[in-house]
């Protein structure tokens, strides 16, 4: 039976660099000799760049493509992979402190903010440093490079994966249902009213995660404002507490929550995608990053029956960035990396080896397309109305208080409208101690 684990998602992903090798080795020859590899000068051999990443098997999938970079320039790149919650521990920690043992950081954007005192500005990197090509920054979604990388009049980011909240399900568990298989759910109520004729057996209709998770508050912050909540209203005030917040508690807690697998209360990222690769769960929520393996018949036993589309009523936007350290004493040489990787050349081979791109030309190109034929979904999903994690500076804090309740709420422990309420408290308490809100 296909089934992924907490620890195999990692360790497995380590294993297998999971490209097939004949296309792999074909990737590494063509990087290679790409003009963007080939201008890179050898001035900083013998450096070595350390950098915050990622554990899942997109990122493990490009730390082995990146050693083209090395062998062209004699510079090593150490790539740490960390859990995301230790990543910006990591991340805040080494900056803050004067530390400086990373070069470059994975950023997320709700942590801009924070790591911007500390990122060096790459707007003009192309023209700075020898060997960066030409980084075409109309090459991406608008609302992506705004959100990964804007700050002020500084980019202080590289966008890098590319991601939103994608709805996916299995084509031919609609079909034995006698549901309408090609095509999407144009609301959260249609997901329900498949989700329930789903049901059969062991199979369920959906893989709500309601563990003490980030996973658990991204379904909320979607359902919030895909009900029509914002974070503020006009006059400034935090709108945490109101209907849309107890519409979508209520809505995991009453209705997601009974077509999802027990469990769920403890359920994160590895959870939601092994209850789709397995069959278990016939829809979902999914973010871009989980197509790699979704679409991989050696992971997924629905990798030929894949349907996927937008999150309805509102997408949620993911990714990541690739910040410099400006006191690395190596920022030069993490500059041309960061160049190197992101430009649209290396960006479009790496969508072949990853399937998570953040340029619009590699989102379009036709082979990459064949490979992951998600991507347009993707791309559409990213270029529309995006909704974020509330825009402020310790907007993690937040999203831990949006997951603790969500889950008492789905646990039974509150009621919607008490966790709704608790959530609002909580929050405006917070607001009001770090000086975002008064009175």
């Amino acid at each position: 039976m296909i089934g992924i684990t907490r620890r195999g998602l990692a360790l497995g992903a380590a294993s297998s660099v999971a490209v097939a090798g004949s296309l792999r080795d074909v990737l590494a020859q063509t990087a290679a000799q790409a003009v963007a590899t080939r201008n890179l000068p050898r001035t900083y051999s013998g450096k070595k760049l350390k950098i915050t990443w990622g554990n899942t098997p997109a990122y493990l999938q490009i730390a082995d493509f990146s050693k083209q970079f090395t062998e062209a320039t004699g510079i090593e790149v150490e790539f740490v992979a960390l859990l995301q919650a230790d990543r910006y521990q990591k991340m805040m920690l080494d900056a803050s402190s004067g530390t400086n043992t990373f070069d470059l950081y994975l950023t997320a954007y709700q942590w801009k903010e924070q790591i911007a005192a500390y990122a060096a500005d790459l707007t003009h990197i192309d023209k700075e440093i020898k060997g960066v090509p030409d980084q075409d920054w109309a090459d991406y979604p608008k609302a992506a490079l705004d959100a990964y990388g804007r700050f002020g009049d500084k980019i202080i980011a590289a966008p890098f994966i590319g991601d939103a909240s994608m709805l996916v399900w299995n084509k031919k568990a609609l079909r034995e249902a006698g549901l309408a298989a090609e095509t999407a759910p144009q609301s959260w109520a249609e997901v329900i009213e498949r989700g329930r004729k789903l049901v059969t057996g062991s199979q369920y209709g959906f893989n709500m995660p309601a563990g003490k998770s980030i996973q658990t508050a991204c379904i909320w912050i979607t359902l919030f404002h895909g009900f029509g909540g914002e974070y503020f209203t006009a006059d400034g005030k935090l709108g945490l507490g109101g209907e849309a917040s107890v519409k979508a508690l209520r809505f995991m807690a009453e209705e997601l929550g009974k077509i999802t697998p027990a469990g769920r209360l403890t359920w994160d990222f590895p959870e939601m995608i092994n209850s789709l690769a397995t069959g278990q769960a016939a829809q979902g929520y999914m973010w871009a990053g989980g197509f790699s393996t979704l679409f991989d018949p050696a992971k997924s036993s629905i990798a030929g029956d894949l349907g996927f589309a937008a999150t309805p009523q509102a997408v949620l936007l993911g990714g990541w960035g690739i910040a410099v350290n400006a006191k690395s004493a190596n920022a030069d040489a993490a500059k041309l990396f960061v160049g190197w990787l992101t430009s649209p050349e290396i960006s479009k081979l790496a969508t072949l080896v990853a399937g998570q791109p953040c340029r619009v030309s590699s989102f379009r190109a036709p082979e990459a397309v064949a490979r992951f034929p998600s991507l347009p979904a993707v791309l559409e999903a990213m270029s529309g109305k995006t909704a974020t994690y509330i825009p402020i500076k310790d907007s993690e804090q937040i999203n831990i208080m949006i997951y603790d309740e969500a889950n008492a709420a789905c646990a039974g422990v509150k009621t919607p409208e008490q966790a709704a309420g608790d959530l609002q408290e909580k929050a405006l308490t917070f607001l009001k101690r770090r000086g975002y809100q008064r009175g």
